[in-house]
């Protein structure tokens, strides 16, 4: 029996050391198996929802037919100063505009007074006793107010003395008629404009309207009877205040003066004196006989004295009627908080403007909490972001919704939370976002505003929606105005390839641009435009995408800075200049400035997809048309934002979407490679596409006669790029293809060009003087032709920029006076001048190492390398790890392998990112996961010149460039556990393998010791 028990006693001993391994064994391969599972799991995004406006703070809290000025009711009255309009000395004085005035200028505080809210009926107000016929005079109608309007009238007067002349004499008066308007008519209707309110003000306002309680007969009105109560003959949306207003709002008994306190506070001038030397107001009546009662004293009495308007000394002060449909939010003018004190600002929504992208994070410093705010939108100029907190529960009192704290973004605002009135932690507050556009005395003090974003704070966290899919044009270049973008085409029937690439778009006209469009393309040279789709026509035939029949227009396509695209492009800037933004639907995306050398783009966002017209208002940059890029949502874990360009953007010239360059105008002879929008050179092998522009001159030396006149054009490549002969030379002027004209004058080979007597395109005269043609001032001569870039291209690569280099040479006879930047040739009677463009072709070296012994260096690893999910070629050179990519008509192959030393140098391509997979690892290596390596060149300010060149890699942490930039350290990791996280898909699927394994090899003990334990207590 003792034996028995100890073997029982080592069973049992063994039970608990197997499962202890067992546990230690699962736990390990438990964590194994989660860890390669939370490697390929996909993360999700929030949808963002529609929004709300939210209660505004201020008139939110009115009810509909609230009087906040009513007399005697002071008690109740709640009322705040509005900042409205422009403001500041040296305002334009209305009546100096109109001739009433020596003085020119006046002062305007911009303060308005809220006086009521629709919805208010225009009614008699006054009703005298029937014994009482002598006052019925004085009978006056109110102002009347919709639902969802306030009655705003200004603080003080705006104007300098306004005379209410008499039509023929002074019981002979009319506020306005067919033959006549008084001055305050007329006043009215010059402050009707944007150099007192901004036009997004005036916007506000709605359309004029007929005034009630007026005189609007021609022959004058001499009775206050209700026969003589009329409306009036024009529209307004400037109006003094009526009799009937001063009476419903102010207490205003007809025929004497008030003299409560209270009364005379609020309907008197700011301080008891008016501004600009006016010793009242007018008002507005039926009645003109007496002038008594038709305006109101500087203390605010109303006059009764004054009996010959005249000689009265009175001004203008305005009232409108204001529309609250869009308002966002009314807050403090200095912080944009909630204010019972501080004058207010007003933030409106703008239509057809929202918020492209925001980032909210919310702080917390002892016990306060505060908002951080940043976002892009589409405001003609985005100049911050605003934010308000609601209060949205309802309790027993109130089920109104109310503002409890807001703020902005520029300096001054207010950033914190408004927490002694977020004391429910448990409540929801609604929290609304938006971009902002400053308002100002010099431009309107009105903040223009986004469709706000709602999202909540709850327990001090905050949650918002995900911003949408943002669109946006990268853009490279400096300028020093505002860059302005107008949607001139819409995105229609978009179709995708197998791998996600764009495949077609449709291009149609936008809604109410057909005209303008059209217009514009046939200034262009277009012919035969289709009315219905102008939009269409002109993509078909000038933006470079493959057509049939063939562009038209295919080498200037390829910029679009130059040739009919440019033309177009132009003449619609032109009609912006002309007519304003809204001829071509509004702006839909501004840039203040741009400081961007190319590689280091800055993002101009735009409303949406679609067709772009970009508008320098410095007039520095010629005009650009590009389209944007296109969300393929199948893509969005793939490619950044899931925005997807062409499979073969780029190649032979197809214009890249989402990016451009700006370029400066032409002075004298430019030249300009046309098929590389992005900026990022070219394959060897490619075809480069030159443009020569030269302006016909704005005059012509004198006593050369025409046959003696020179204007030649001549051009030599370097040994790197031959001339493309069978493209031939194209010359026109402006549009018109003039080749025809100068076919006997033009040489072409492989290695030169030459255009002579380019002067018979605009030249013209007799034996003594040649002369410019008529018409011809003011046009270019575009020159196109066109290059291969050869095998022995120069080859740029960090800290070692080459340039393929191409001159051209203008010679034309010497003028009077040389200009600058020209040179005389000698005797020749003859001056010239260049102007050079380059191409660039680039490296990429990789170098392969061990991930733990970087010294050691290795050979044999084998990539595909891919652009834009196509494979490419490329044909081995001499050097170990060298090879230059495939030109047409080459075999290539498709692999490619490190030499000695670990090196792989592949070269003559674009300056775009390589998509690079590892085939085949070195031997005791696990493969690396695929990588990518981008070239970046940095150019000069006017994109004439690389200063610079870098790499940048992404996609593996094996895969980075190295600490002097020239070259990109590829690392592969040795057969190892250590190293199976970095080994990418295969790496988590062989994680998953052994940790299967270990929990065999857990399961197995644990089973073992229990059929142990089973059998011991069997014996």
């Amino acid at each position: 029996m003792g034996r028995l028990r100890d073997i029982r006693a080592r069973l049992r001993c063994s039970e608990r050391s197997r499962g202890i391994s067992a546990v230690a064994a699962f736990i390990l391969a438990g964590f194994m198996l989660l860890t390669g599972a939370l490697m390929s799991m996909p993360v999700t995004q929030a949808v963002a929802d529609a929004s709300d406006y939210g209660p505004d703070g201020y008139f939110s809290s009115l009810k509909n037919e609230a009087q906040p000025m009513k007399i005697p009711i002071v008690s109740e009255a709640k009322f705040q100063r509005i900042l409205f309009g422009k403001s500041g000395d040296g305002m334009p004085n209305p009546v100096f505009e109109i001739g009433l005035s020596d003085v020119e200028t006046v002062e305007n505080d911009g303060r308005y007074l809220v006086i009521g809210t629709g919805e208010l009926n225009s009614s008699l107000n006054y009703a005298p006793t029937t014994d009482n016929a002598a006052d019925m005079w004085g009978w006056s109608k109110t102002t009347s107010l919709t639902s969802g309007e306030a009655l705003l009238w200004a603080e003080d007067v705006v104007s300098s003395v306004v005379q209410y002349d008499s039509y023929g004499h002074t019981t002979n008066n009319s506020f306005d008629s067919d033959e006549f308007a008084s001055s305050v008519a007329k006043v009215s209707k010059t402050m009707d404009s944007n150099k007192y309110y901004s036009d997004f003000e005036l916007s506000l306002l709605g359309d004029a309207q007929v005034l009630s309680g007026v005189c609007a007969k021609s022959s004058g009105c001499s009775s206050g009877y209700t026969t003589e109560q009329s409306v009036s003959h024009g529209q307004y949306r400037i109006f003094p205040l009526s009799l009937g207003d001063m009476k419903y709002y102010f207490a205003r008994d007809v025929g004497w003066v008030n003299n409560f306190s209270d009364v005379c506070t609020k309907r008197r001038c700011e301080g008891g004196a008016c501004s600009n030397g006016t010793s009242g107001y007018w008002l507005r009546s039926a009645y003109w006989t007496n002038a008594g009662l038709s305006y109101v004293a500087s203390g605010g009495s109303p006059g009764d004295a004054l009996k010959q308007p005249i000689y009265s000394q009175l001004g203008f002060r305005p009232a409108l009627r204001l529309n609250l449909s869009n308002l966002l939010l009314t807050a403090a003018s200095d912080t944009q908080e909630q204010s019972d004190s501080a004058n207010l600002q007003m933030t409106y929504v703008e239509t057809n403007k929202n918020l492209l992208t925001w980032d909210v994070n919310l702080l917390e410093d002892e016990g306060s909490y505060s908002l951080s705010l940043s976002g892009l939108s589409n405001l003609d100029e985005h100049s911050g972001m605003g934010w308000k907190v609601v209060d949205s529960k309802e309790t027993l009192d109130t089920t109104d919704d109310v503002v409890l704290g807001s703020g902005r973004t520029n300096t001054s605002g207010n950033m914190q939370l408004p927490k002694n009135l977020m004391t429910d932690s448990n409540s929801e507050y609604d929290l609304y976002i938006w971009g902002q556009q400053q308002g100002n005395a010099e431009s309107g003090w009105t903040n223009r505003a986004t469709t706000p974003i709602k999202g909540t704070i709850q327990g001090w966290q905050v949650r918002m929606p995900e911003p949408p899919v943002s669109f946006g044009i990268d853009l490279t270049g400096t300028t020093t105005g505002t860059l302005k973008a107008y949607r001139i085409g819409e995105y229609d029937e978009v179709a995708f390839t197998q791998t996600g690439a764009l495949k077609s778009v449709r291009l149609d006209t936008p809604e109410d641009l057909g005209t303008v469009l059209k217009t514009a393309a046939e200034t262009a040279g277009g012919s035969d435009v289709d009315a219905g789709n102008p939009i269409g026509w002109v993509a078909s035939r000038w933006l470079g995408y493959p057509t049939d029949p063939a562009s038209d227009d295919v080498t200037s396509a390829f910029s679009p800075y130059a040739g009919r695209l440019q033309l177009f492009a132009r003449a619609l800037a032109d009609a912006v200049t002309a007519d304003g933004d809204e001829v071509l639907g509004g702006v839909q995306g501004s840039l203040n400035g741009l400081d961007a050398p190319v590689g280091n783009p800055v993002t101009l966002p735009v409303s949406g997809p679609g067709l772009y017209l970009i508008v320098d208002s410095s007039g520095t940059s010629l005009p650009i048309i590009v389209g944007t890029k296109v969300f393929n949502e199948a893509m969005e874990d793939v490619v950044e934002d899931g925005m997807v360009d062409f499979a073969d953007a780029g190649v032979n010239g197809k214009p890249r979407l989402g990016q451009a360059a700006l370029k400066t105008t032409v002075t004298d002879v430019a030249k300009f490679v046309v098929n590389d929008p992005g900026s990022d050179g070219f394959d060897v092998g490619s075809r480069v596409d030159f443009e020569v522009q030269v302006p016909v001159p704005s005059s012509l030396p004198d006593g050369v006669s025409s046959d003696e006149y020179v204007f030649d054009v001549a051009d030599s490549p370097d040994s790197s790029l031959k001339f493309d002969v069978s493209r031939g030379v194209s010359v026109l002027l402006d549009t018109q293809d003039v080749s025809g004209e100068l076919a006997g004058d033009i040489t072409f080979t492989e290695d030169s060009l030459k255009v002579s007597n380019v002067g018979k395109l605009f030249a013209e005269g007799g034996s003594s003087q040649v002369v410019l043609r008529a018409g011809m001032s003011g046009k270019t001569v575009l020159i196109r032709y066109s290059a291969v870039l050869q095998t022995d291209a120069l080859l740029s690569k960090p800290a070692d920029v080459k340039a393929n280099a191409n001159t051209v040479t203008l010679t034309r006879t010497k003028s009077a006076v040389l200009p600058d930047g020209w040179t005389l040739d000698g005797d020749a009677g003859t001056e010239w001048k260049q102007a050079s463009s380059k191409v660039y072709s680039f490296r990429v070296d990789v170098v392969k190492a061990d991930k733990d012994a970087l010294s050691t260096k290795l050979a044999g690893a084998e990539f595909e390398v891919s652009r834009d999910e196509q494979t490419l070629k490329f044909v081995k050179l001499a050097g170990e790890g060298e090879y230059r990519l495939a030109t047409q008509g080459e075999t290539g192959v498709t692999t490619v392998s490190t030499g000695a030393g670990g090196k792989l140098s592949l070269q003559g391509v674009e300056a775009r990112e390589l998509s690079f997979k590892e085939t085949v690892a070195p031997s005791g290596y696990f493969k690396v996961s695929d990588f990518v390596i981008g070239t970046v060149p940095t150019w000069n300010e006017d994109v004439s010149a690389v200063t610079a060149v870098s790499y940048e890699s992404s996609g593996s942490n094996l895969a980075n460039v190295s600490e002097d930039g020239g070259h990109v350290a590829v690392l592969d990791p040795a057969w190892s556990l250590a190293n199976l996280p970095y080994t990418g898909g295969i790496g988590i699927l062989i994680l998953l393998v052994v940790g299967a394994l270990i929990l065999v090899f857990a399961v197995r003990p644990y089973v073992l010791s229990k059929r142990a334990e089973r059998d011991a207590n069997l014996i």
